[in-house]
């Protein structure tokens, strides 16, 4: 089969397992609701690149599944090349895992653009697999053993999940927990041991992949001279972003999801924020009603300690005590880099962030009327000051209540860099990527003439594509 995705970043993106999908609540600092697919603690996040079209695969046996597959389960395998297979539970982990979850979730994507697309992670997982073995790139005993390590803890933290799940009581928790875990097995056809193989094997898959795959990163490398080009070659395209495009790439930038633009559009800084979230009721007519007085007691605490906190880092020790924005979080790269804030970007965040920390920045600040407006009333705000002399603004928006404080400052003009920094390198990575794709693409043509990979479609799809499940009879049947 011929897989089309659209970089090599796809390789990489599918090395990524993810053994559970949670959803996080978030301080939404924009000013419109999102639809559930779009949820984000920071604004601005670059939208994930959809294929809006997968062709469909070629070269694959359609119709009535494999014999062996007539009762399957998660252990029936679906996909095979050379000594490479693929079972239902593999699938299982792509369908859940993909990039593209969201938009097949939310009906951006049809069943069958989302069945291709997982059809043609899954095969380039076998092609990075057998190129491996190919190679002689095997696994060691110590990552087997990590491997197998990371698949325990988390069936570790599943089985504690379905104890904690149990509300009778006088019973042993931990054993119904299991006993129901076993339960929700078996409707998938699987024993306890077969899921715990799988899992582990699925995951030996996927580092062994990933180990062939950085063999390959090796190749497109790139000198200090191609960034310098790079730089060169950016420069005048980026000095020509708005400032909404040059905050979407710095963003892009924190969340490694990008390089650091070459050049500042213009001045601006960034802001962090302690964040109390109003409580909320639902009304008769099912809106949300945010209950503006319900944090009083706690505002009212903070306020008494600010004055206390001694500088920046004093308040981002206090944010981790009582900050209610996941974008602030430990390990989050908005704890570090903060929310960037322009004049140009007061309609991205909730109305009267940007309105507050223009002012807090500024001193005294307006936003300019809106054509054929009147004068708009603006929000009140209240002043505090840290120990070192540093300034926080308190604004209330319509979710909850922000105390802001200034983070860093960005001067307009081409960006400072040191050679070997942090923001070199990410030039560095961006400059490789026309490498990476050259070599992606000749590898795939490689591939294709290399490996068949013959996938039991109609297996696949009585259970993740049941209405696409109506075979051809006769001639037009091929079990592989």
């Amino acid at each position: 089969m011929h897989i089309k995705t659209e970089s090599i970043r796809i390789i990489a993106a599918l090395l990524a397992v993810i053994m559970a999908i949670s959803m996080f609540g978030a301080c939404k600092l924009t000013e419109d609701e999102p639809d559930p697919a779009e949820e984000t603690s920071a604004p601005n996040d670059p939208p994930i690149s959809m294929v809006t079209e997968t062709p469909e695969p070629t070269d694959v046996p359609v119709g009535t599944p494999w014999p062996e597959n007539l009762e399957y389960d998660g252990t029936s395998v679906v996909m095979r090349c050379g000594d490479t297979e693929i079972t239902m539970y593999d699938y299982g982990q792509a369908f859940y895992s993909s990039q593209y979850l969201q938009y097949y979730m939310y009906g951006m994507m049809s069943t069958e653009q989302y069945y291709n697309m997982v059809l043609d992670e899954l095969s380039t997982l076998v092609y990075l697999v057998n190129e491996a073995k190919a190679n002689g790139v095997e696994l060691t005993e110590d990552e087997i053993v990590e491997v197998d390590t990371v698949i325990d803890q988390h069936l570790e933290q599943v089985l504690k999940s379905y104890a904690e799940s149990i509300e009778e009581e006088g019973v042993d928790k931990d054993a119904e927990g299991r006993k129901q875990f076993e339960a929700d097995l078996a409707e998938d056809g699987l024993t306890y041991d077969s899921f715990i193989r799988l899992a582990k094997n699925n995951l030996r898959l996927h580092k062994q992949a990933e180990k062939y795959y950085n063999t390959l990163i090796e190749q497109v490398k790139v000198s200090d001279d191609e960034v310098r080009k790079y730089v060169d070659d950016n420069s005048a395209a980026a000095a020509e972003y708005t400032v909404p495009d040059f905050v979407d790439a710095m963003n892009a930038y924190f969340e490694g999801n990008g390089a650091y633009p070459v050049y500042i559009v213009d001045d601006c800084f960034s802001v962090n924020h302690i964040y109390l979230a109003f409580e909320t009721k639902v009304t008769s007519d099912n809106d949300i009603e945010y209950l503006t007085d319900s944090r009083k007691d706690d505002e009212a605490a903070v306020e008494a300690k600010l004055p206390e906190l001694a500088d920046f880092d004093a308040f981002m020790e206090y944010e981790k005590e009582i900050g209610e924005d996941p974008g602030m979080d430990e390990g989050s790269p908005y704890r570090e880099n903060g929310y960037i804030i322009h004049p140009d970007m007061l309609d991205s965040y909730f109305e009267g962030f940007v309105y507050a920390a223009m002012n807090l920045h500024e001193g005294i600040w307006s936003p300019p009327p809106k054509e054929g407006e009147g004068s708009v009333a603006m929000p009140n705000l209240s002043y505090f000051e840290l120990k070192d002399g540093e300034k926080v603004v308190k604004v209330c928006t319509e979710s909850g209540v922000h105390y802001i404080i200034v983070n860093k400052e960005y001067k307009k003009g081409p960006v400072e860099y040191e050679i070997g920094d942090e923001i070199w390198e990410s030039w560095r990575t961006a400059a490789s990527e026309s490498n990476a794709e050259e070599l992606y693409e000749r590898l795939i043509e490689e591939w294709n003439d290399k490996y068949v990979i013959d996938i039991d479609r109609a297996t696949i799809k009585a259970k993740y594509a049941p209405e696409e499940t109506d075979a051809p009879s006769g001639d037009d049947a091929d079990n592989g």
